[in-house]
């Protein structure tokens, strides 16, 4: 088992690399002031004329310097490999992507409640659209709970306090989901020549609990519902009803240039997203006004 003492050489490798700056700029200053006294000091110049070795020594020293330098920078730009966001900073994310100027088409996939985490602000991004040349297509696809089915949870709390299926909740939910993939539809339309956004909705009969976001297969965002929260619902008759709420949960960011198990987390929520969309069906439709 690990005793949780560090090793002789990890604490060499971290004495040097909080020695190695100080060390750095010492040499270097020791070589400048060299430089200088061998300048105004004839004995030193006359002492290091010809002295080919000690030059190679500085240029391998600056070239060092150099290396540390731009390693340290790449460092800084590369993402964490993995960071905690929250829920609400995702449309800086989805921001990001759809303004980059990238030729070919934007995906964004997800899993979630109604889709409301992702559609809210990806409809304020796509609204901001100025239309300046020609943007890349925008594919967004969205799989949420098979509202249709029977389910404890979203539900209603029995006489007894535990969680039973509540139709009429239910509906409640499945009529939310259809109002975001009508706006993403609206949207489309009212992009029509600008931007081509295709939108769609699936459901399946799924763990509502799951939810995580994907963006052009390299950034994941993933995370969970997880608040079960007991309410009131007054309509068509008073009762306890359980919800889900996530909106303020924070999500996991992935990015697949962070390193080997950023890209192995992304892939496998791929794989997911994937099976999972060709076993769902489509999203129901709402009831017709005329109806």
């Amino acid at each position: 088992m690990p005793s949780g003492r560090r090793t002789v050489w990890e604490w060499a490798a971290e004495s040097w690399a909080d020695a190695e700056s100080a060390v750095t700029k010492a040499l270097l200053l020791g070589v400048f002031c060299l430089g200088l006294l061998a300048q105004f000091v004839r004995p030193v110049g006359d002492a290091l004329e010809d002295k080919a070795y000690l030059g190679g020594a500085i240029l391998s020293l600056v070239g060092y310097v150099l290396y540390a330098e731009v390693r340290r920078l790449n460092d800084a730009l590369r993402p964490q490999a993995r960071e905690e966001i929250r829920t609400e900073d995702l449309r800086q994310y989805f921001g990001r992507a759809l303004a980059a100027g990238r030729p070919e088409r934007i995906r964004i996939d997800a899993i979630g409640y109604t889709g409301e985490t992702v559609v809210r602000p990806v409809l304020r991004v796509l609204e901001d659209f100025g239309g300046e040349g020609q943007p890349p297509p925008v594919v967004i696809r969205i799989l949420v709970p098979d509202f249709t089915a029977p389910m404890a949870v979203p539900g209603r709390l029995d006489g007894d306090g535990k969680a039973v299926d509540d139709p009429d909740f239910r509906a409640a939910l499945l009529s939310k989901a259809q109002g975001f993939a009508g706006a993403l539809d609206e949207l489309a339309q009212d992009l029509a020549g600008r931007r081509v956004v295709d939108a769609r909705f699936r459901a399946l009969h799924i763990t509502p609990f799951l939810k995580f976001c994907l963006i052009n297969d390299e950034e994941l965002f993933d995370g969970i519902y997880d608040e079960v929260v007991k309410k009131t619902a007054r309509t068509p008759t008073q009762r306890q009803v359980l919800d889900l709420m996530g909106y303020k949960a924070s999500l996991t960011r992935w990015h697949v240039r962070s390193g080997a198990e950023a890209r192995e987390k992304v892939a496998q929520r791929r794989q997911l997203f994937d099976t999972l969309w060709e076993l769902a069906s489509a999203l129901p439709a709402p009831p017709s006004a005329h109806a």
